[in-house]
């Protein structure tokens, strides 16, 4: 695809591209800056090595097998959010690395805070009436699989979803079926789950998918009348907070402003709390066409990414932190440039 020219004056990783948008083609560039700390317990966050700098995702990743699992690291690539998402990629820990079974967890982020109970492996009991008791764990990867939620079709007359979670645990066409099967092990502290009857908000601190609630209503209608008179554009009831892909509680509108504390509690190896602050951070991104005026936008932080599974050794902690901007697709897109630069927060 035809590019634009790119003068990169950060330490972030910059990508341009046309995307279509409901009044056609849009010149979008994102950029994302990746941090890490090198503790447990938090402390400073630095600009990553530039050979660990972290690209745009084109594509979400899930934890296992497409399809089947939920998604792990969304996708980077859309036109605009109005707010900020902010993502956990984790597991939980129970305080000390100490097998218990059950502990408390939570995620604060500036105004945001979710908090999540783990429960070692418990098991529905007759017709789904209430779950026993739970074995010891010691950690557990925090997705919707572990979750409240589910989708049964094995009755076509009475299909049986949990929109806000299709992948998790507990819904069922018929509440027989769940005897002796394996329960949620992640829950929302302020509804817990009694029984099968129980609909609870689905726990997690991950991304949720696109066909969910809450992002499925936003979608917008393809029909027929939109393949007959729209298609490849959007629906014209598109709504830009599909993009927002993470947990309802953990959308921050308005946006961050960057330089927030994050207070974290059982998310990483061994428990505890860990502390930091985002990294204070503004930029200018410039578009340069051909043949029209600069247009130059400071746009918001619209995605912090927190990976706390530590797969880079003495580096527990890694945050990407996204922004992004628009023009209408010049029609010379090769000979445009796009200018990015930091300016002060």
């Amino acid at each position: 695809m035809t590019k634009p020219r790119v003068d990169n004056r950060t330490d972030f990783v910059v990508f341009p591209h046309v995307l279509m948008d409901k009044d056609g083609e849009k010149l979008v560039t994102m950029v994302k800056a990746t941090f890490e700390c090198d503790t447990i317990q938090g402390g400073t966050l630095e600009v990553a090595p530039k050979k660990r700098r972290r690209g745009i995702r084109l594509k979400d990743f899930p934890w296992g097998e497409p399809d089947k699992t939920t998604i792990a690291y969304p996708a980077d690539v859309c036109i605009r959010k109005p707010a900020t998402d902010v993502i956990f990629v984790t597991r939980a820990h129970a305080p000390d690395g100490v097998p218990v079974p059950s502990f408390d967890a939570y995620a604060q982020v500036g105004p945001l805070r979710k908090a999540i109970k783990v429960y070692g492996l418990r098991v529905w009991m007759e017709d789904g009436s209430g779950l026993s008791g739970a074995r010891p764990v010691k950690e557990i990867e925090v997705r919707y699989e572990h979750a409240w939620g589910g989708f049964d079709d094995s009755d076509p007359d009475k299909i049986a979803e949990e929109p806000r979670n299709p992948k998790g645990k507990g819904i069922a066409s018929n509440p027989k079926s769940l005897t002796d099967q394996q329960g949620p092990q992640i829950e929302d502290p302020a509804a817990p789950i009694h029984s099968w009857r129980t609909r609870p908000p689905p726990a997690g601190l991950g991304p949720i998918g696109r066909h969910w609630e809450p992002r499925r209503k936003y979608a917008g209608t393809y029909d027929a009348q939109w393949k007959e008179k729209r298609a490849p554009l959007p629906p014209a009831d598109f709504d830009d907070r599909f993009n927002q892909c993470a947990s309802p509680e953990l959308i921050a509108d308005p946006p961050l402003r960057t330089g927030e504390e994050v207070k974290l509690l059982n998310l990483v190896k061994g428990g505890g709390p860990t502390l930091f602050t985002l990294p204070r951070v503004a930029l200018e991104i410039e578009f340069r066409p051909r043949d029209a005026e600069p247009q130059v936008f400071r746009p918001h932080l619209d995605t912090v990414l927190i990976d706390l599974m530590g797969f880079v050794p003495q580096q527990p902690i890694a945050v990407e932190m996204v922004w992004r901007s628009s023009i209408r697709a010049p029609r010379y897109v090769d000979q445009a440039q796009v200018v990015v630069r930091e300016v002060k927060a």
